[in-house]
């Protein structure tokens, strides 16, 4: 049977229960946003707008300092005719945002809401991979996260050679 949350359960908590129970584990979990990284380590929000009944998806995706704004307005100019389901757009330090709303007025199908989950996340891995042949995105060098002390309780920060975004 479909799973279908009504309106008035819609909160960070329901929410981050449904993405754990469908496999994914947040990076953290605030009062007002899940935080989750891709397959690639891209960091995105997952946050409710209460008053207009939106959870809305969004990142920013670094770009690089020295690129001319021009270059910059084009790339998010051809993303939002190329890509289908986020809206692009630089924000006052000319990095990319990218943000999708997904209304729940009247309820919520579970499926539809990690649906657009994996696909948001699919989606930013993709745009790095095919939109960066120029190195526009630019996230900097890699850094290292150091380890994790052996008293820390499982996944409770980063660890390994995960990116920090």
């Amino acid at each position: 049977m479909t799973q279908i949350f009504a309106e008035s359960d819609v909160t960070i908590e329901i929410l981050n229960v449904h993405v754990r129970d469908s496999g994914l584990v947040p990076y953290t979990v605030q009062h007002d946003h899940i935080s989750l990284r891709t397959e690639k380590g891209i960091g995105y929000s997952v946050s409710l707008v209460t008053d207009r009944k939106f959870i809305r998806f969004s990142t920013y995706l670094p770009l690089n300092r020295l690129a001319p704004t021009d270059q910059k307005q084009e790339l998010a100019r051809r993303l939002n005719e190329e890509v289908f389901l986020p809206v692009f757009a630089l924000d006052r330090d000319e990095d990319l945002t990218v943000a999708y709303v997904l209304p729940y007025v009247q309820g919520l199908i579970a499926g539809n809401f990690m649906f657009v989950v994996n696909r948001f996340a699919s989606l930013l891995d993709f745009i790095v991979r095919t939109y960066n042949d120029d190195g526009l995105i630019d996230f900097g060098a890699p850094e290292v996260a150091s380890a994790v002390s052996t008293s820390a309780a499982p996944g409770t920060g980063p660890a390994g050679d995960d990116r920090l975004h």
